[in-house]
């Protein structure tokens, strides 16, 4: 999708919020909602800065920027088999491009009681919450667990079709989705932009649900492509100048920070169950593909709360775990295959590129403490702490302070109180 097809998105969602404002309005029934979470967060440390999503930006002491939202969504019904949503996130992204603002902007047809179709900008519904993780109302925690959902910027939404089937069963029902076609993610930072787009993108979702529970399963496959990174063009002619002994580390290089041409896989799957006032939510994750800047890794959480009357105190134990190591190239084998100045001159060489890596890589555990005050129908309360614990070269979640990476394990710890609505 290039930028004249997002300005259609946001083209599409203004002309529904306008139809939704319009009092001459052909459409049967109109309806505009928004929602809004005013967050105050600290974050402590001098080594890295928050950031609730991998597009967001690092903020560090106190700051209103990490956790405030605002959303606006406009649902256009024009005959009882036809509507369209239109949905705009406003957030602390690093890349103002309008691709990162646009959430949801698609038609849908109800083709009987069982089956739907979507086209345009809809949900992967690849989390147990993706479809409202940013409706901090509806949400026990002050934001979902970002070792689970800070990377839903990029694969939380995508372009193209999508059908569903909902089959009746004696303890609910069963919805199952397939979706197809593309998605790109927009990020950036001090250096300059990065794009990479997710081609041949397929979606499979499985979703049971109940009364008192409910259970999700997501597989996702998609081509990488068109990486565009700061310098891009000096990079690659460097790689291909670099001398003859030095030419197979250049191609693992290459490999590690270039991933045009190659799939990536994601699945997950999760559950929700509640008892009386007692509620239990685990989500897990396996992310598999070789880009040395979004390597293979495992992920989860679970969280327990517990209501009494209008408070809901609640604990969220997450880990997120890398496959391997952080490194540009395999540094054991080039010093086993190479005389001792030339490895040290490789080492000189690959400095920058291996501290990207790294920079990147993410490898963490924590624990989170909440309460959530639900006041009134429509606002809510929360205050949440974080304890995190971040292994070596581990803290590619949050923004960075210092030049380097850190290489010792350390803690970071962050506070949130926030007020949430929907309206």
């Amino acid at each position: 999708m290039n930028l004249n097809s997002t300005q259609l998105y946001l083209l599409f969602c203004f002309f529904l919020v306008n139809l939704g404002l319009s009092q001459n309005s052909a459409a049967q029934e109109v309806e505009v909602s928004g929602f809004a979470t005013i967050g105050l967060t600290h974050s402590g440390g001098d080594t890295v800065s928050f950031r609730s999503s991998l597009l967001n930006k690092g903020r560090e002491d106190f700051s209103f920027a990490p956790d405030s939202v605002l959303g606006l969504q406009a649902n256009v019904r024009f005959s009882e088999n036809l509507d369209a949503v239109g949905q705009i996130i406003v957030q602390d992204r690093t890349d103002t491009n309008l691709n990162n603002y646009v959430e949801l902007a698609f038609l849908r047809y109800q083709i009987n009681r069982n089956w739907s179709a979507k086209i345009g900008r809809f949900s992967t519904n690849s989390y147990l919450f993706t479809d409202y993780r940013y409706v901090g109302h509806l949400l026990t925690w002050a934001r979902p667990p970002v070792e689970m959902y800070s990377t839903a910027g990029s694969l939380g939404n995508m372009d193209g079709l999508q059908t569903s089937y909902i089959h009746d069963v004696d303890f609910g029902a069963i919805k199952f989705s397939l979706s197809y076609g593309e998605s790109i993610l927009h990020n950036g930072g001090e250096a300059g932009d990065v794009r990479v787009d997710y081609e041949d993108f397929t979606v499979f979702n499985v979703e049971f649900q109940a009364t008192e529970w409910r259970i999700h399963a997501a597989y996702l496959s998609a081509k990488l492509d068109n990486f565009v990174f700061p310098d891009a063009d000096e990079f690659v002619s460097a790689i291909g100048l670099v001398p003859s002994i030095f030419k197979p580390y250049a191609e693992q290089i290459q490999f590690s920070i270039i991933p045009d041409g190659r799939r990536v896989t994601y699945a997950s799957i999760g559950g929700q169950y509640t008892l009386n006032d007692v509620e239990f939510i685990a989500e897990l994750s396996d992310y598999d593909g070789d880009w040395g800047l979004a390597s293979s890794a495992r992920s989860g959480y679970a969280t327990a709360s517990y209501r009494i009357a209008s408070l809901t105190p609640y604990m969220t134990l997450a880990f997120y775990n890398r496959g391997e190591q952080p490194e540009v190239i395999d540094f054991a084998a080039a010093q086993a295959a190479l005389p001792s100045p030339v490895y040290q001159q490789l080492l000189f060489l690959t400095a920058d590129s291996n501290e990207t890596i790294r920079g990147a890589s993410i490898q963490q555990r924590s624990i989170s403490l909440g309460m959530k005050w639900d006041f009134s129908d429509s606002w809510s309360f929360k205050a949440q702490f974080d304890h995190y614990r971040i292994d070596s070269f581990g803290s590619g979640f949050f923004g960075e302070l210092t030049a380097l990476t850190p290489s010792e394990k350390f803690t970071y710890n962050v506070a949130n109180i926030s007020l949430t609505t929907t309206f």
